[in-house]
């Protein structure tokens, strides 16, 4: 007999659970922002301000990043295949300062040889100030690695075949060697 009491209490309280799972989710709280008007108003002006921008459409940097690396193909056909780098250590001993930037979002991916010469890097802060920032850093990056006496042929396309580019809030470092040809439109943003 007690097993059956639990065997139902037990069938209740998944029921209950059930229930509540399915239940609608309660109606967001006003954030005190007023809604678009999608009509017009007798006697008002709905013309935005002239000193006023609207924001830009957000940016998919994952989409971006896919779309790109889907038209690079080696000389054999063979797709390009980078890794992606999240640890913030190993970010700020590539990135320099780069941690320290409010970032909206990020795409690095590198070679999976050490500095090799085919990355793509993808940033989108938060601040319009830092897009400079960013710009630098890349640059730093570049700067450093064409300079390698080490890798003279990895020097050499880092300092020919490497591109910063911004458009907005976004910033793309990229680079390839000529066996992967030019670079894809999706990482040229001027």
């Amino acid at each position: 007999m007690k097993r059956n009491i639990l065997t139902l209490t037990l069938a209740l309280l998944l029921l209950a659970a059930l229930l509540v799972g399915c239940a609608k989710p309660a109606p967001a709280a006003p954030t005190g922002e007023q809604p678009a008007s999608t009509g017009e108003t007798a006697g008002t002006d709905t013309a935005a301000p002239a000193d006023t921008q609207a924001p830009e459409d957000p940016v998919d940097i994952e989409a971006l990043y896919e779309a790109g690396m889907a038209k690079i193909k080696g000389e054999q056909g063979d797709e390009l295949v980078l890794l992606p780098e999240t640890d913030p250590e190993f970010v700020e001993s590539l990135f320099p300062g780069l941690t320290s930037i409010d970032m909206a979002q990020y795409k690095l991916a590198l070679s999976p040889v050490t500095n090799g010469p085919v990355e793509v890097d993808i940033v989108e802060v938060k601040n319009k100030a830092d897009v400079q920032k960013v710009i630098d850093i890349f640059q730093a990056r570049v700067d450093s690695l064409s300079e390698d006496t080490g890798y003279p042929e990895n020097a050499a396309a880092w300092k020919n075949n490497s591109r910063i580019t911004s458009r907005g809030n976004l910033v793309i470092l990229a680079v390839l060697t000529d066996y992967y040809g030019e670079l894809p439109a999706e990482f040229i943003l001027d």
